[in-house]
């Protein structure tokens, strides 16, 4: 593979020759280091083969002097190719001007490509690094990437680590999120453990303090359940009749939530006209240039849907150059009636997610019971739902200095 490539850089011409003696052929040429490649015999007295660009004068030569008639049937490779536009200089001049293009361009930024977010969106990293003057069209060489990093982290308290490499026309940006610090528990606080929600206790997990319930009590919202005063006289210590410690555990429980939402069962909705409107512009860089005739009928009532397409050439090298279509799909605003049915269903969807909320990560949903009643455009849904969930909240306990 090599060597064919060689071969089409240097350029070859293939010709056949025809003579009573064709040995007499190769051997003026063996003679003269001439290499015959991919040698053919169509005869007992005619042959073809190929010979390099460089060595076709001295095989004319070789054979000027013998009867050998030879006929040329092609040249090819690049010297050759090239060949063709010696005269054609506009063509030359435009291709110079193109490679002299591409050659600036691959000066400049004209792609980002961003790298280790999870949380933080790309869109909101590109447009700090735009506010740090780092965006489409930037001169590659203009900006140290230390300083670039050092003013971005400034409005990226989420990351804790950025950088910038620059490859040719494409700029890689390497993140790295910020770490979630739990919380610091202050052991100096003094506090007790109190139900956030009426409950019936199904564990007591009491970690400093005293429990004042046990598994299988029914206890009220704001009721004590783990104490941080606690009563320690006796022998043991005689002189010393309360301690208040951090009072700090977990207390389960079974609880039981009502929710409900009301759902109007006329509302708006959109009704598309069938229409489409197409806007295209072609982007250079930051700039932008509106292509065809400006539409002026659209409308307030529209959907837009942008559609950006970037220009490539071979091998994934990116052009400064992106296509830009603006559709706008013109609607309608209709009223529209949700069955029974319908406004139940998504008055269910609307009310577990609320509890899911509510009930965070740790607490679970047992049963559920829904009813449902119209109250004239209304439909009014009720949710019963029996939960497990830690139902205790530390609270501060009051000091009298």
């Amino acid at each position: 593979m090599l060597k064919k490539t060689v071969n089409l850089l240097r350029g070859s011409v293939h010709v056949r020759v025809e003579s009573a003696w064709p040995e007499r052929i190769l051997n003026l040429c063996s003679v003269r280091h001439i290499e015959l490649r991919e040698p053919r015999w169509h005869s007992a007295s005619e042959l073809s083969f190929s010979v390099a660009r460089r060595d076709f004068p001295a095989f004319k030569r070789a054979i000027a002097n013998t009867d050998a008639q030879w006929s040329l049937e092609r040249k090819e490779g690049a010297p050759y190719f090239l060949g063709r536009f010696r005269r054609r200089h506009a063509l030359l001049a435009g291709l110079a001007v193109f490679v002299s293009l591409l050659i600036v361009n691959s000066l400049f930024i004209w792609d980002f490509e961003v790298s280790g977010n999870d949380t933080v969106p790309t869109e909101k990293i590109l447009r700090v690094l735009a506010k740090n003057d780092v965006h489409r069209g930037t001169f590659a060489h203009s900006f140290r990437t230390q300083d670039l990093c050092n003013h971005a982290l400034l409005d990226l308290p989420e990351l804790s680590w950025l950088t910038v490499n620059v490859r040719g026309c494409r700029a890689y940006v390497v993140v790295r999120e910020r770490e979630v610090v739990p919380e610091v528990v202050n052991e100096r606080q003094k506090t007790n453990v109190v139900a956030g929600h009426s409950a019936l206790v199904t564990r007591v997990l009491a970690l400093d303090g005293r429990a004042m319930v046990q598994k299988g009590a029914v206890v009220q919202e704001g009721q004590l359940l783990i104490s941080g005063v606690v009563e320690t006289g006796g022998a043991e210590n005689p002189s010393v009749d309360t301690r208040i410690l951090s009072g700090r555990g977990e207390v389960w429980g079974r609880t039981w939530r009502e929710l409900s939402v009301k759902i109007p069962l006329d509302y708006e909705a959109k009704s598309y006209t069938g229409r489409e409107i197409r806007r295209n512009a072609l982007r250079w860089g930051e700039k932008r240039l509106k292509i065809g005739k400006e539409c002026s009928n659209i409308g307030v009532n529209c959907d837009k849907i942008v559609n950006q397409t970037e220009w490539t050439i071979a091998g994934g090298f990116a052009l400064p150059i992106t296509w830009e279509t603006e559709v706008y799909l013109p609607y309608e605003t209709v009223m529209l009636t949700r069955t029974h049915e319908e406004a139940e269903a998504l008055a269910r969807a609307v009310l577990e997610e609320h509890l899911s909320e509510l009930l965070g990560g740790d607490g679970s949903v047992t049963k559920t019971q829904f009813t449902s009643a119209e109250q004239g455009n209304l439909l009014l849904v009720t949710m019963s739902a029996e939960c497990l969930e830690q139902i205790g909240v530390e609270l501060p306990i009051p000091m009298n200095e």
